[in-house]
């Protein structure tokens, strides 16, 4: 199978032992007894080509032995305009976008869990679980109901500080057979308040243009909002300065991406970063490697043309004809990593630049 287009692919595929998922797309996989769980990658997030796979697959939970989708989170959603990525369709419902990580209710041996986007067992998924089973009995839930939770506590701080808050904020619940999700209001709302969840702020603007002025008046402490449209789709819309403190908090600057590839950390720093400025850290990294790779093939043709009887004659032939690489050659002559030296020696008089959000909060 060259490209899955359905969720009875995903289906079809786990109940057979299907082990290749990398081979249909940039999507981790987690076991745990019968259960898959399937994530994106960041590397997904770098390539931005989304295919059909990738996109569902932000919290799926299949049952490798019987094929049943047991959880069915949200779909990947993006930014408004983010890779020119909008929706035409009549606004449903406008709720607070939360800060702390997105939980997925599911069931296994007659026990509701929760799980972390990619993880039954993250530090989340964890405190989650424990603080569900203490406070909250479920009785009754519709068997098909995925709920989805913004996981609240102080430990998980990312930017908004909630004020020591712990709390299973109910965001979403979604039928994890037909892919469909309750209206906000008042279905969501009935359930939440049936089982003691809260419930995100609701939010009442006539149209984009007055959800995009919002963003540029917003506290540091509100992120942001999430807009649901008639079309299904939702959309991120993130507050200036929740972005700029953002930007602060990651130190997102051309110097530090210098240092995340040098120590070949960029893959696990990606990972993290807010989809607002992996365009600039993506092109930093792209620049450094490219440059990496471009001195690396000139100084190994220079090299190869050098005389190298002795180390006087390598040395005035290089002082004489390529002086403005001599460090790489010399380092080339005496068998060391040209790499470090690259890192170090070819960004230097570079001008430091740190991360702006893209244009996706602007009209």
């Amino acid at each position: 199978m060259n490209e899955i287009t359905s969720i009875e692919q995903i289906q079809q595929l786990a109940r057979s032992g299907f082990t290749e998922w990398k081979s249909l797309g940039d999507v981790s996989v987690e076991r745990e007894g019968d259960l898959l769980i399937f994530n994106y990658t960041a590397k997904a997030q770098y390539e931005g080509r989304w295919n059909f796979f990738e996109r569902v697959s932000r919290g799926l939970i299949v049952n490798a032995a019987t094929g049943e989708i047991a959880a069915r989170a949200f779909d990947k959603f993006f930014n408004w305009l983010q890779d020119g990525e909008k929706s035409n369709a009549r606004i449903l419902s406008i709720t607070e976008k939360m800060d702390g990580s997105l939980g997925i209710l599911f069931r296994v041996n007659g026990e509701y869990r929760i799980s972390t986007r990619g993880s039954f067992h993250s530090d989340q998924a964890v405190w989650a679980t424990k603080f569900l089973h203490a406070h909250t009995h479920l009785d009754g839930l519709p068997d098909e109901l995925t709920l989805l939770f913004e996981i609240i506590y102080p430990e998980n701080r990312v930017i908004v500080d909630y004020q020591g808050r712990e709390e299973l904020v109910l965001i979403a619940a979604r039928n994890r057979f037909t892919g469909d999700c309750l209206p906000f209001s008042p279905d969501l709302e009935r359930l939440a308040a049936k089982y003691g969840f809260p419930t995100p702020k609701v939010y009442t603007f006539r149209d984009i243009g007055e959800i995009l002025a919002r963003l540029k008046t917003m506290d540091k402490d509100e992120e942001g909002f999430v807009v649901e449209f008639s079309d299904g789709q939702r959309f991120k819309f993130k507050g200036d300065k929740y972005l700029e403190l953002h930007r602060l908090v990651f130190s997102l600057s051309f110097k530090n991406t210098l240092q995340a590839v040098a120590t070949h950390q960029a893959e696990s720093i990606r990972a993290q970063i807010p989809d607002e400025f992996l365009a600039d850290f993506n092109g930093w990294v792209k620049e450094i490697e490219e440059t990496r790779e471009r001195i690396k093939r000139e100084a190994a043709d220079v090299f190869a043309q050098a005389p190298k009887d002795t180390r006087k004659d390598f040395a005035v032939w290089v002082m004489s004809t390529r002086k403005d690489i001599s460090s790489y050659l010399f380092a080339l002559l005496d068998g060391h990593d040209l790499e470090p030296i690259i890192y170090k020696k070819a960004f230097e008089n570079r001008p430091n630049e740190t991360a702006v959000k893209q244009s996706e909060n602007t009209a």
